[in-house]
């Protein structure tokens, strides 16, 4: 289990004597309990059956020495080969919930929509499957800073035109998986990737701080909105997710 990159919330039984005490220390009941990965830090394959380039991919493939260990996503946890194993520990551990991110790139190889890699589809709707099959709730991120290197090499999120792109990745996964999925998110951590990627010196590594991450907020913000109201109008009532009505982890 040690081999994936999972953010486990786990209780902790105290041997204790008093029941008040041991009240403080218990979660209520209907807390659920769950486990998050990211696409990019798991599922390896990272130029496996038509999936693009990621700016990960470009990124630690170029610049080891700004990564740790000089180290890349090209296996990773080999999520891409093993997710039913994953499934099963999760199962083991008595998670609820799963949430994870979709690669941009694995669904729309150049970021356009007018490419649907089928490997892509059926690879996520196994996993969404697996899920279902071992009562496990799917909470879905669209976006957890694997965009494809064919929109960067058009400007990435400083680009506002990104926000287009992203609104037309969004519906090819409404429609490809809106009967699967539990809760939608649109982007892990804007504010991070934003200013770590265009301000600093993460992927892509524009380290134009005060220019592009600003630039970057700005279109991620219209993003999430337009994806936001393209959902709420032609989605919401007919699709599962509707969690998306919570705004995105702008954390």
């Amino acid at each position: 289990m040690n081999r994936l990159s999972f953010i486990l919330i786990s209780s902790i039984t105290f041997g204790v004597s008093s029941n008040l005490v041991a009240c403080s220390v218990c979660f209520p009941e209907n807390f659920i309990f769950g486990v998050a990965t990211a696409a990019y830090q798991i599922e390896g394959a990272w130029n496996v059956s038509g999936k693009g380039e990621s700016i990960w991919d470009r990124f630690t493939h170029q610049r080891p020495d700004l990564i740790f260990d000089h180290k890349n996503g090209d296996v990773a946890a080999d999520s891409y080969h093993r997710f039913k194993e994953d499934v099963r520990l999760m199962k083991r551990i008595g998670a609820s919930f799963y949430r994870f991110s979709i690669s941009w790139p694995r669904i729309l190889p150049d970021g356009l929509s007018n490419e649907v890699n089928a490997d892509g589809i059926r690879y996520y709707t196994e996993l969404l499957e697996e899920l279902r099959r071992n009562d496990i709730k799917s909470l879905v991120t669209m976006y957890h800073w694997d965009l494809p290197q064919a929109l960067q090499d058009l400007g990435g999120w400083t680009n506002p035109i990104i926000a287009d792109y992203f609104v037309d990745y969004a519906r090819v996964l409404f429609d490809s998986f809106g009967d699967l999925v539990t809760a939608w998110l649109t982007f892990n951590e804007p504010y991070s990737f934003c200013r770590d990627g265009y301000g600093g010196l993460e992927a892509p590594g524009a380290a134009a701080s005060g220019l592009e991450d600003y630039m970057c907020g700005h279109t991620v913000l219209r993003a999430h909105g337009m994806v936001y109201r393209m959902y709420k109008q032609e989605y919401r009532h007919r699709v599962g997710g509707n969690a998306l009505d919570a705004q995105a982890d702008l954390s």
